[in-house]
């Protein structure tokens, strides 16, 4: 039905609507980061992960229900014990960064600290089910856990 030529730009321009998600995702992590921190010092970080989950599943209900006679929600059970599973990580990070920066931990150490082990676990991750492992990539993944290193070398 395409030529290459509308094949590659199919490709690339779904390619690029991907990495837009991914930008703003990239985004709301950063905004993430830095309410976690101002709500720190103000509450109890088990409560804080729960108000955090709470507003999340309040925010996506408003976001599915107008569509949700149109939405096919589930088309493998996997995925839902994929997503329990990333939910059980959602409350460990919002548990663990509330109570790092609880204890006083600078935005500036924490953030770049929990975003780029993110990042290197992620990676890595996706080395163990398949991506294929670049001199680049090892390289970036080297950088990043050496800057984590390096930043919290800062703290003492």
């Amino acid at each position: 039905m395409y030529g290459t030529a509308g094949r590659v730009f199919l490709s690339y321009t779904l390619l690029m609507s991907a990495i837009v998600f991914a930008v703003l995702a990239a985004v709301a992590f950063g905004f993430w980061t830095v309410f976690h921190k101002l709500a720190s010092t103000h509450v109890n970080q088990i409560f804080g992960a729960l108000i955090v989950s709470l507003s999340a599943v309040i925010l996506a209900a408003l976001v599915l229900l107008p569509k949700i006679k149109s939405t096919q929600l589930v088309s493998d059970s996997k995925g839902v014990y994929f997503l329990i599973g990333a939910g059980i990580c959602a409350f460990l990070i919002d548990y663990f960064a509330l109570t790092a920066y609880s204890k006083g931990l600078p935005i500036n150490i924490g953030g770049p600290i929990i975003i780029g082990g993110s990042i290197a676990v992620a990676a890595i991750i996706g080395f163990v089910l398949g991506d294929p492992i670049t001199l680049p990539k090892l390289v970036g993944i080297g950088l990043l856990l050496s800057g984590a290193i390096v930043l919290s070398m800062t703290v003492a």
